[in-house]
């Protein structure tokens, strides 16, 4: 009689426990936080949410059950720089407004261009004010088929001669800076970017007004008005594109006049000032870094002790020189280079990001940030190019989630896999901790909890 009760008071705890919308076993769990793996893990998902996450030996009832099998689980990527312009058209010709009936397909074209791929979340550095109020809707209405979207509105520029690029937006004066910050919280948007060609009293207008109301605020500081010290003693953390720091390296007039005495030397007499933007960056990179590496070193230091981010940007680079993972230009160099000028970009881009791994080692944070055309597939190849630049797999996929989501101040929806945070997750058909180019595997995408189905287009 004893045994007959206890086995039904056994069935009647079993038909109690909770039914979860998705059940993840025997699922190899990296920690962002620790930087640890955690073998022989349950996740137990309801709706969108983390529920819990549980040794293997504890059985949990779910509507949808996956055996992850032993394969790694990582948060989804964050992309924390993206242009809509990059997808909807470009800087030379895209919409002037998003269509009401076609709001569905682009938000879908949109999508399609990064969750295949596992970024689940991104966020928009700048795009046409008309386009603000679909995607502020898109931000407020997330859907299991496409990617999470954030908005920083417009970039914001100080008057000029120079007609604005599209996406970023003229405020004449310091109360019109401010102003428009508090326009852009007012219309639920909690991110700014503050662009290079922001004078200083705009600048520090815009700042105080955001900082004032709890807005993360983002700058793209290359040169112009500003260097990244002056930035630094005004507040600002979160810097976009590795690149830039070069350009906060002051030039005297000898500088300027030997450094444009050795392009000359390698590309010809006078083609000091006919380099392209990429080119310009890269041989600005060499020169300083073999001129000027004492400088270069304190600006580093002092970006690292104010713990400072950086958006990472390096596909665009990699993809000119033919050494990206994806392209729309069949992964071949410049065609208007020489061998030697080919040579001679690659071997500048090898001393950028060996600059690159020397500012991570410091302490400063490094995200995702693709700022190209090329979506998701821009992300993979900026993983490969990290790992092939000294980056360990650890600290590839921290840069990719947790490191974002801290950027971004929303470490406590995304980042990583634990109580509460959003499901969105990648399952990894072959782990990139046993080869690297597993970045590249076919994975699984879980968004808000659900099963992502199209696969990504490689």
């Amino acid at each position: 009689m004893r045994i007959y009760l206890l086995v039904i008071y056994c069935l009647f705890l079993q038909s109690c426990k909770t039914t979860y919308d998705l059940v993840i076993q025997n699922a190899k769990v990296f920690d962002t936080k620790q930087g640890v793996l955690l073998s022989n893990k349950t996740i137990l998902i309801n709706k969108d949410t983390i529920v819990k996450i549980i040794d293997n030996n504890i059985s949990e009832k779910g509507r949808k059950v996956i055996n992850a099998a032993g394969k790694l689980v990582t948060p989804g990527i964050i992309d924390t720089h993206v242009h809509p312009t990059d997808i909807f058209g470009d800087y030379a010709a895209a919409p002037k407004y998003l269509a009401e009936d076609s709001l569905p397909f682009l938000r879908k074209k949109f999508s399609d261009n990064y969750l295949p791929f596992g970024i689940t979340a991104v966020m928009i550095m700048g795009q046409p004010e008309a386009w603000l109020k679909p995607i502020l809707n898109w931000s407020a209405n997330t859907a299991a088929n496409c990617t999470d979207i954030y908005t920083a509105g417009g970039a914001l520029i100080s008057k000029e001669e120079r007609k604005p690029y599209i996406g970023h937006i003229t405020v004449e004066s310091p109360l019109a800076a401010r102003q428009k910050i508090i326009k852009y919280y007012d219309l639920g948007i909690r991110h700014i970017k503050l662009y290079y060609r922001l004078r200083r009293p705009e600048f520090e207008a815009a700042f105080k007004t955001a900082d004032s109301l709890g807005m993360k605020i983002y700058g793209h500081i290359d040169g112009g008005v500003m260097l990244m010290d002056t930035t630094l003693l005004i507040g600002l953390k979160n810097y976009e594109h590795l690149f830039t720091i070069i350009h906060s390296i002051p030039f005297t007039t000898e500088n300027d006049k030997n450094y444009k005495a050795w392009v000359n030397n390698i590309y010809g007499k006078g083609k000091s000032d006919s380099l392209s933007f990429i080119e310009e960056f890269l041989n600005e990179v060499r020169w300083n870094s073999e001129n000027q590496s004492l400088k270069i070193d304190s600006l580093i230091n002092n970006l690292a002790m104010q713990h400072t981010s950086f958006s990472t940007t390096i596909h665009l680079f990699a993809e000119k020189i033919g050494l990206a993972y994806f392209s729309n230009r069949d992964n071949k160099p410049d065609i208007n280079w020489s061998e030697k000028i080919v040579k001679h970009n690659v071997e500048n881009f090898n001393i950028f990001m060996l600059l690159a791994k020397k500012m991570y080692d410091k302490g400063i944070q490094i995200r995702i940030g693709t700022d190209c055309a090329n979506g998701g597939k821009a992300a993979l190849s900026e993983q490969l190019l990290l790992y092939e630049y000294g980056f360990s797999i650890p600290e590839i996929i921290k840069i990719s989630t947790i490191n974002g989501a801290r950027a971004l101040g929303m470490e406590n929806k995304y980042g990583s896999i634990e109580k509460g945070k959003k499901a969105d997750l990648i399952i990894y058909d072959q782990s990139p901790f046993d080869n690297y180019k597993n970045f590249l595997a076919d994975r699984t995408v879980i968004k808000d909890g659900k099963v992502f189905n199209d696969p990504p287009k490689k």
